[in-house]
């Protein structure tokens, strides 16, 4: 993991932060009930969300991404995370927490309290992963329109890490 590189990215880095996330996220496809609403992201969205204050952090080595997540600006000390995903092809091997570690710490430093999240109902493996890096389930919600699947809502503090 030394080799690997973690940073925020710049406008020019929002192309690779689509495509990776239309990555990780297209094979889900097949194993949900509806489409994952990360593939709706696009360069124009994702340059929205950086306008707009959010944060994207990065894992990369060298000038290949293989990493990221996006951080929503905090609302009274609490920040949303959404898209965290890893290339597919260097899964399992640790970047996800790492990125997410780093992440956190960052928002410590920025004097974010605590750091939300939801996942889907029908992904036990990200329900466990969260769970392993402290991650508590506060709240399920069912989706509309009649979809099998439950949002996972889960929630940590980072005064406490």
């Amino acid at each position: 993991m030394s080799d690997t590189a973690f940073r925020l990215a710049g406008w020019d880095d929002l192309p690779a932060v689509c495509l990776l996330i239309q990555q990780a996220f297209g094979p889900l496809q097949q194993r949900l009930p509806s489409r994952p609403s990360a593939l709706d992201e696009t360069v124009a969205s994702l340059t929205g969300h950086l306008a707009s204050g959010s944060q994207i952090f990065l894992a990369a080595r060298e000038r290949q991404l293989l990493a990221c997540l996006l951080v929503l600006p905090p609302d009274a000390g609490c920040a949303e995370v959404k898209r965290v995903c890893t290339h597919p092809d260097w899964q399992g091997r640790g970047l996800g927490s790492a990125l997410l570690n780093h992440a956190e710490d960052q928002l410590r430093d920025q004097g974010v309290r605590r750091v939300r999240l939801a996942t889907r109902r029908r992904l036990p493996d990200n329900l466990r992963f969260y769970r392993q890096l402290g991650y508590l389930e506060v709240d399920r919600r069912p989706y509309s329109d009649g979809i099998d699947d439950e949002r996972v809502m889960l929630s940590k503090a980072l005064d406490d890490a």
